[in-house]
Parts: C-alpha cells; sequence; structure tokens
C-alpha cells in the first residue's frame, strides 16, 4: 500500500466546522509555536489561506514536510495564529529559504522533513527538539497532532477555519505495516490512530506531533510532523514524519 499524503488541495473551501475529524478546537493564545505555510498573505487572493502546516523550531527557523515545500511554493508563514487566513492574529512572515531533507522519497514519504528559514524572528517561543534515538516516543503514549485540515473526508470535506487538535495513541511500526499492509514504513517514520473518524486529514500536512510533558506549552516537544493518511478510515494508523531520525539535518539547517 502507498502512504497517500495528507497534502491540501488549493481547491478545498474554508469552513466554520468545529471539529477535525474528531478533535477539538485548541484555545486561542496556546500553542503558538504552531505555523501554517502560505502562497499569500492578501485578503484578496484566492490563495490566501494556510495549505500546509509546521513548527517553529528557533526564531528564524519553521520545521515541516518536504512533501508541502516541493508541491507548493510557501513564500510567507503565520506563526502565533489561531484562525487559517493568518491574518486576524500572530506574525505573518516571509520565507527566503527552504532546504527540503536530501533522502526524501515522495513515494514512500521517507525522510519528509523541510527547514524554512524565516526573514526575520518571530516574536513566538519555539517548541522543543526531540531527544537523540527517539527517547521521546513510546508506543501507547498519546502525543497530540495540530492543524487547520478537513474536518472530514473529502470530497465533502470542509478545513476547519480555527486551529484543532486530535490526541492519537502511538503504535508500532510493525502494527501499522500490517494495519496498511505496507512494506514502506521506516524509521523516519512513527505512527498512531487508526481509530475511525479520528485522524488528521488534506491540510494538516507538516503539522506538528507534540508530546505534552504537562507543564505548559513551553516543555512542548515535536516528536512528529504530520504526513500521510486515509482521513479517519477504520484501521488506518496516520503516518507522522520522526522527528529524532533527522536531527543531524535538522540541527545543520539551524545553523544556517
Amino acid at each position: 500500500m502507498k502512504i497517500v499524503s495528507t497534502l491540501f488541495s488549493a481547491s478545498l473551501m474554508i469552513g466554520s466546522a468545529t471539529a477535525i475529524l474528531g478533535g477539538q478546537k485548541v484555545p486561542q493564545g496556546t500553542k503558538t509555536y504552531v505555523t501554517g505555510l502560505r502562497s499569500s498573505i492578501d485578503p484578496k487572493s484566492p490563495d490566501d489561506f494556510s495549505f500546509c502546516g509546521g513548527v517553529l523550531i528557533s526564531p528564524t527557523h519553521v520545521l515541516t514536510t518536504a512533501s508541502c515545500t516541493t508541491t507548493a511554493d510557501a513564500k510567507f508563514v503565520s506563526v502565533g495564529a489561531h484562525y487559517v487566513n493568518g491574518g486576524q492574529d500572530g506574525d505573518e512572515i516571509k520565507g527566503v529559504h527552504v532546504e527540503n531533507h536530501p533522502h526524501f522519497n515522495a513515494d514512500t514519504l521517507a525522510n519528509d522533513f523541510a527547514v524554512l528559514k524565516l526573514a526575520k524572528a518571530s516574536k513566538y517561543k519555539p517548541v522543543k527538539l526531540p531527544a537523540p534515538g527517539g527517547s521521546d516516543i513510546k508506543s501507547g503514549m498519546w502525543p497530540t497532532a495540530f492543524g487547520w485540515g478537513l474536518t472530514s473526508a473529502p470530497p465533502k470535506g470542509m478545513a476547519s477555519e480555527e486551529l484543532l487538535k486530535l490526541i492519537q495513541q502511538v503504535v508500532t511500526n510493525d502494527a501499522s505495516r500490517k494495519a496498511l499492509n505496507s512494506t514502506t514504513i521506516d524509521m523516519s517514520h512513527v505512527c498512531a490512530g487508526g481509530e475511525q473518524g479520528k485522524s488528521p486529514c488534506q491540510g494538516d500536512t507538516g503539522g506538528p506531533f507534540i508530546k505534552e510533558n504537562g507543564k505548559g506549552d513551553a516543555d512542548d516537544v515535536v516528536i512528529g510532523l504530520i504526513s500521510g493518511g486515509s482521513c479517519g478510515e477504520k484501521g488506518s494508523p496516520s503516518i507522522y514524519a520522526r522527528v529524532s531520525s533527522a536531527l543531524p539535518f535538522i540541527n545543520g539547517e539551524l545553523k544556517k
């Protein structure tokens, strides 16, 4: 089975739904490290919305997926925004350079990482990166995914106007391979969920999968990025890019 990206189609409409395939609204003013990638910040433009997610990992760097940056032009990034149009709150900052992981595979979504450098520093606090070796990820734990994607499966799904969250239980890669009948899941992936009607969907790609340590946003750790899945199909886990697997690449980009 080929892993299917949850990349957003520009033709999909923005709606006022209150749940993202079983998710909940994020309180405004929290999780301000979540970012939206944008082709335009012109309110009159049909592209004035976040087509993919991301996460602030330094004042001037955003981590997202290469499946986003290789298929659409991320000219701007909204940081700290609660709404999908990004203009009502938060920062809107120009992106000046994107570096995709050198071993990204668009067919299998292996090494699905990209780092986008911002033209100026954001005022918001970055999220923490995970420890090397993947020690922040345990099978059975319940991290949280964030995004503005579809609130029901396509073709009828509409994207949320407000940032939403979804808690999913991590499953082993072996279990995910069996569930998806796939041999393409590797150590650059982490899998979670599989409950019917509860998953990230189109428009959520690139958004963070967060380990919340219970001490507020300042202690949150990004362990994954939304990469692929089936929009809430029963027994089909969501696929995330495992951030700890790409730390050498990410840390190299942070030095630039």
